[in-house]
């Protein structure tokens, strides 16, 4: 966002909006310190109290995770009246939680001993998020290695799958000469450059 406010100005508050913000999927207000309480170390805006505080939340972090390891059969949560199928599949405590109707309770009771409930709370809706985040991850991962992608300059972005009118309006009027160009233009969307990129590499030069 402070990028955008230097670089574009203030006529779109559109990074304000969730469903335009980057990466949305790792951003909830019940991991914001964890995502940003680095971050804030580094700059030297921590107190002493307060990066206490931190460090002990990370180390709660990393107990209540660990309790995740653990192993159960599709089997054994089923036994416990959670509607899930008896093929005998073994997951981890972290990836039952992302199923319907699975809890801490069903699969790792003791992850929560002596935890904060906030910090537990964070890592099971980090279980139920996590396939979702490591897509997400590996989309980012894969748009940043092909950024220095060149566009052609007579590309028809209103042939583009997936691109809303707005986005065919705003690089039809920029005209980028790459996607990391693309990328800069003010409310260019993630998914609206995998579009783009995509697009590209189906059509022939």
């Amino acid at each position: 966002m402070i990028d955008d406010l230097v670089l574009q100005g203030v006529t779109e508050p559109y990074r304000m909006l969730t469903a335009r913000a980057e990466f949305r999927l790792s951003l909830r207000a019940d991991n914001a310190e964890t995502r940003l309480g680095g971050i804030a170390e580094v700059a030297g805006c921590l107190g002493t109290a307060r990066l206490a505080h931190q460090r002990a939340r990370g180390e709660d972090r990393v107990r209540s995770r660990s309790a995740l390891h653990g192993e159960r059969t599709a089997t054994e949560i089923a036994d416990q009246g959670v509607a899930v199928g008896r093929d005998g599949a073994r997951r981890t405590a972290f990836d039952w939680l992302r199923f319907e109707g699975v809890k801490l309770a069903h699969v790792a009771p003791d992850a929560a001993t002596g935890i904060p409930a906030a910090v537990v709370d964070e890592v099971v809706e980090d279980a139920r998020y996590a396939p979702y985040i490591e897509r997400q991850a590996q989309e980012v991962a894969r748009l940043r290695a092909d950024e220095a992608i060149l566009l052609p300059q007579d590309l028809a972005y209103d042939r583009v799958p997936g691109l809303s009118n707005e986005m065919i309006d705003r690089l039809s009027a920029a005209r980028p000469l790459s996607l990391a160009a693309a990328a800069r233009i003010r409310g260019i969307t993630p998914a609206a450059l995998s579009a783009v990129l995509l697009h590209t590499k189906r059509v022939p030069a």
